[in-house]
């Protein structure tokens, strides 16, 4: 078992659209930049690693009530880290989730591909994330984001009864409906042979529609749904907490990235039924859990229609499943300041709202008491 310890650190409105940004605006914005960039994935609330497997860690955060069933946050593992989850206050899915369900919450925490890991598969990560399930019990909610609600979703049809109630934020699911930067990438990678079979790749440049660091000031603005007027030191630290997340890439196994854009996204093999996971082909339709879904209504990473479709792709009644579609871009889905505080906070409610719970597992109490500082 390996333990550590870490600790780093609204407006009920649409995202606000940004205005020319003036030279003293954008003098300030980039003394709030110029300062050494974190060499790790940082997180703003206290934190424990409870479990190490070869690809992620298993983070904890807060103290997990008795009787209740444990909240797993599945991060996408494309371009950045984990850190997206749990930015600051105010910008923390991590935060808004704990409030709402006793305080315990678990992220899988995405490693950096090391050689040992340079063969992981798609397959090997989900079956690090469903031994990480089984490490909380055998059974969670699962709250997946982007690519990681692919994961999630493709574990739910894999391993049955696992995971209770699942939500799905800016998550792909058939997309043949609507052109994305996304489908466009993976297409033209596999139309120039350019997707890798082996070894380890850069994120940022494996999949550079995922990469945030794009047009930085009016980004952040949207993306953390800030005032675009305002000098206050929230505001700029909020915008540069962003900028310091985009800037940090991770690599990958080249097998999952390639596994990742061909099967997901230029094959649509989700949709299709034709998605086979650690040696089973996958039906939807069997999955039959309360289902979540969050769409962004300017996502073009993942298009709303992309994100909805799962809705009629599984056997979930009509009478179990939720959607919301929050008036923002990808990114402001998981860490903007007014849908954490509606569209989230929502979500939260609904999950409070669970089911049974399975008997106490050895990360009960593992996960009990968080203090000190980050590794």
């Amino acid at each position: 078992m390996n333990k550590s310890i870490s600790h780093g650190g609204t407006a009920d409105r649409a995202t606000p659209t940004a205005p020319p940004l003036s030279g003293n605006w954008l003098n300030q914005f980039q003394k709030c930049l110029d300062r050494p960039l974190p060499e790790t994935a940082l997180f703003a609330s206290e934190n424990r690693i409870v479990e190490t497997y070869r690809t992620m860690r298993l983070r904890a955060f807060g103290k997990r009530r008795p009787g209740t069933l444990p909240t797993l946050i599945v991060p996408p593992f494309a371009a950045h880290d984990a850190g997206l989850v749990d930015l600051m206050r105010g910008h923390s899915l991590v935060q808004v989730l704990g409030a709402a369900r006793g305080g315990g919450v678990f992220v899988t925490d995405w490693i950096n591909a090391r050689p040992d890991a340079a063969h992981a598969s798609f397959d090997d990560h989900l079956a690090e994330l469903n031994a990480a399930i089984d490490d909380l019990g055998g059974a969670a909610h699962v709250v997946g984001l982007g690519i990681g609600g692919c994961l999630a979703l493709i574990h739910a049809a894999r391993f049955p009864g696992k995971i209770k109630r699942l939500v799905l934020a800016g998550t792909p699911a058939d997309t043949s409906l609507r052109p994305s930067l996304m489908t466009r990438f993976a297409q033209q990678s596999i139309t120039c042979a350019e997707l890798p079979d082996d070894g380890i790749v850069c994120g940022a440049q494996c999949l550079p529609p995922l990469t945030a660091r794009q047009r930085p000031e009016r980004a952040a603005l949207e993306t953390m749904q800030r005032n675009p007027a305002s000098f206050a030191r929230a505001d700029l630290d909020a915008i540069a907490a962003f900028e310091d997340w985009a800037a940090r890439s991770v690599d990958l196994p080249a097998r999952y990235a390639r596994d990742l854009l061909t099967k997901i996204f230029a094959d649509n093999q989700l949709a299709k039924g034709t998605f086979v996971a650690l040696g089973r082909t996958l039906d939807l339709r069997t999955i039959k859990i309360p289902l979540f879904v969050l769409a962004g209504a300017r996502d073009e990473i993942t298009p709303r229609m992309q994100a909805l479709s799962v809705l009629s792709l599984v056997g979930t009644t009509k009478s179990r499943q939720r959607s919301r579609v929050a008036p923002c871009g990808h990114y402001a889905l998981f860490v903007g300041a007014g849908t954490l505080a509606r569209e989230w906070r929502t979500i939260a409610g609904w999950l409070q709202a669970s089911a049974p719970t399975p008997q106490r597992s050895k990360l009960h109490t593992m996960a009990g008491s968080v203090s000190s500082k980050r590794p």
